[in-house]
């Protein structure tokens, strides 16, 4: 009985300390970004969303939003103005069913997840189709619902494979090189007190969302349902991880998308905490930004990030709809 009560008091200690955190973090940060611009609401026509799913942004600052519930890709400024799309009124062989995770190449070309078709297709910046490779299953080089992509600067690919609980990588003509990873949960309550009784269950994921590659040429993986982040090698082993359920600084409620901006800063989207966290490469806590709500700098399920050779940030902010573009003040900056 005794050792129950100490947990007990443990798990409400341990929560109390969370929202104090939560709460000083948040005013922490809200003094290191400014929202420059959203765009987007829900909507069929060009410039909204149906649920926003990823976001991507080229050499030259075009941005470029997978919008699932509208089966398309659409192209815009930086500043949010309207150039094209792709996917829902072009050739039968270019049709999306739900394109999730895009990318740019090193040669501009973009690189489109479909989640319900299982493939990868590849476009010119223009939404000309290239190429599209993989199909459904298990075995090597076949994919199951996946959810995110990333792209090296030697052109390698690399695959959230979600329902197949693995990453696999390419070459960006769609040939097999490895996987990586198999099916595994985290204990939810080891998860939110891993700062106590830590958990390895290292390599394994359930449902990775995204993946990005570093600066530091590592693969890093928001792996979602784990809550938390794990990162390889190009190889496939294990380097770190961090994270853990919570809703404190540096915990995450479901991690949902993930990438890097200029100054090599991780970014994570929390989705269930509406909110973005900012580590250093090696797991340790930065800053974050957001809160739950539907004003500029606030968000409603946060899913893909991406940032642009300025430095702006751009998330896709699912539930509300819309693009959110924001500008780190020189605070967090290298």
């Amino acid at each position: 009985m005794r050792i129950r009560r100490l947990v007990l008091i443990l798990v409400i200690a341990s929560m109390v300390t969370a929202n104090v955190l939560f709460v000083q973090a948040t005013v922490r940060a809200n003094e290191g970004y400014t929202v420059i611009s959203t765009w987007g609401k829900q909507g069929r026509g060009p410039g909204a969303f149906d649920g926003p799913f990823d976001v991507a942004v080229d050499a030259e600052g075009f941005v470029y939003v997978t919008d699932a519930g509208n089966r398309r890709v659409q192209k815009f400024t930086p500043d949010g103005t309207f150039v094209h799309q792709w996917g829902n009124q072009r050739s039968a062989s270019a049709v999306f069913r739900k394109p999730t995770g895009i990318a740019v190449g090193p040669d501009h070309t973009i690189f489109v997840a479909d989640y319900m078709m299982d493939t990868i297709a590849v476009f010119t910046d223009d939404g000309t189709l290239l190429t599209r490779w993989g199909r459904s299953g298990h075995g090597p080089g076949e994919l199951d619902s996946p959810a995110g992509v990333a792209v090296s600067a030697d052109g390698t690919v690399y695959v959230a494979d979600e329902y197949n609980f693995r990453i696999q990588k390419f070459t960006s003509e769609g040939r097999f090189l490895l996987a990586w990873g198999k099916k595994g949960k985290v204990n939810v309550v080891i998860s939110a007190l891993n700062f106590l009784l830590p958990e390895d269950r290292e390599g394994e994921l359930y449902y990775p969302a995204r993946v990005a590659v570093g600066p530091d040429r590592l693969i890093y993986v928001a792996d979602s349902y784990n809550n938390r982040v794990q990162v390889f090698t190009p190889q496939g082993k294990f380097v770190r991880k961090w994270g853990g359920l919570g809703i404190w600084s540096g915990r995450f409620r479901v991690s949902s998308g993930i990438a890097f901006d200029r100054h090599g800063h991780v970014l994570v989207a929390d989705f269930y905490n509406n909110r973005v966290q900012v580590f250093e490469p090696d797991g340790r806590y930065v800053t974050q930004f957001g809160k739950a709500g539907s004003k500029p700098g606030q968000f409603d399920g946060p899913t893909g990030l991406a940032s642009s050779p300025t430095g702006d940030i751009y998330v896709a902010d699912f539930h509300n709809h819309r693009i959110q573009r924001l500008r780190w003040t020189t605070k967090y900056q290298r």
